[in-house]
């Protein structure tokens, strides 16, 4: 059994195609799962995350982190908020990448703020977008620059897998 789930909300079939990938490469003690999300991105927002719960409620249940690139990072946020409060201490980390802070509305959304770990990935030159995500992050938050797009898919891929891999790595020991 895994010490630890990492649960990637794939916006579209790349997406998860990538994640799949990083299944092999992240290896014990994660277990990545990777969900199909395109269906909910034309749901409204709450729906969306109640359906998900509904459907990864055995894997919420145990430790586990979240990730979600563009709009899955949205839905990833949403989903940690409620995962918070439904499976308390059960999400450990919260990973999204070029994913702008939703704003206010959102801190509205959960009183006592993120209580879990925040990594933000965000592209080169777009600071200012992402210093939102400090009101909502009441634990730790990390701010990490990835390099402009002109990088090549196949390593920016390992980038990305080798910092979550870490932070898992990590809480896998605790």
């Amino acid at each position: 059994m895994p010490r630890i789930r990492l649960i990637c909300l794939a916006c579209d079939r790349r997406q998860l195609a990538r994640y799949q990938t990083w299944a092999h490469v992240l290896g014990e003690p994660i277990e990545l799962v990777a969900v199909d999300i395109t269906a909910l991105t034309h749901t409204d927002q709450i729906c969306a995350t109640q359906t998900l719960i509904d459907h990864l409620e055995s894997f919420l249940e145990q430790p586990h982190a979240i990730f979600g690139q563009q709009q899955g990072g949205c839905l990833a946020l949403a989903l940690t908020q409620l995962t918070q409060q439904r499976f308390p201490g059960q999400t450990r980390h919260l990973f999204v990448s070029g994913c702008d802070c939703p704003g206010p509305a959102a801190s509205d959304v959960c009183e006592h703020g993120l209580q879990v770990p925040v990594t933000v990935l965000y592209p080169s030159g777009s600071l200012p977008t992402m210093l939102g995500w400090q009101d909502l992050a009441h634990r730790e938050l990390e701010l990490i620059e990835l390099p402009a797009e002109a990088v090549d898919a196949p390593l920016l891929d390992q980038r990305l897998v080798s910092i979550v891999s870490t932070h898992l790595r990590l809480l896998s020991l605790q």
